[in-house]
């Protein structure tokens, strides 16, 4: 990464906004980075009971989620989480503003985002076709 990104995301980092999330669309080769979609299909793939899977699924991704939580010399504690798809499925019933919400008020949380983003919404995959989620509400930075 270079200094002058990183002077942006610390800049960020250091202002007094309640969330702190930064969404890019390029890998970030010095932050460790978590694969959701594969944590989520390995969690789904392991379960023994169907029952009840969107609860079982939603305390395993909190599970991963907290497990995932690194340290940096610059950004200090940060989540950083790329391959999200799996977290749009309808049949899991993930609530992904409160996963932005509540893993960017104690932490610099890193969002890998393929989608579109304009300034109130992001999209999983496009405006025309894709999920439109607003995060208006969210202190937010696009890099």
């Amino acid at each position: 990464m270079d200094k002058q990104l990183s002077n942006i995301i610390v800049d960020y980092i250091k202002s007094q906004a309640r969330n702190k999330i930064i969404f890019h669309s390029q890998d970030l080769s010095e932050l460790e980075s978590i694969n959701i979609g594969l944590r989520i299909s390995e969690s789904i793939y392991n379960l023994i009971e169907p029952g009840r899977i969107p609860m079982r699924i939603s305390i395993e991704l909190d599970r991963i989620l907290n497990a995932a939580i690194s340290n940096h010399d610059l950004f200090r504690e940060y989540l950083s989480i790329n391959n999200l798809g799996v977290l749009f499925e309808p049949a899991l019933k993930i609530d992904f503003n409160r996963i932005l919400d509540s893993y960017s008020q104690n932490n610099v949380l890193f969002v890998k985002w393929k989608g579109e983003i304009d300034a109130d919404n992001i999209y999983f995959l496009t405006k025309e076709n894709g999920i439109k989620i607003n995060i208006k509400n969210l202190s937010h930075i696009v890099i």
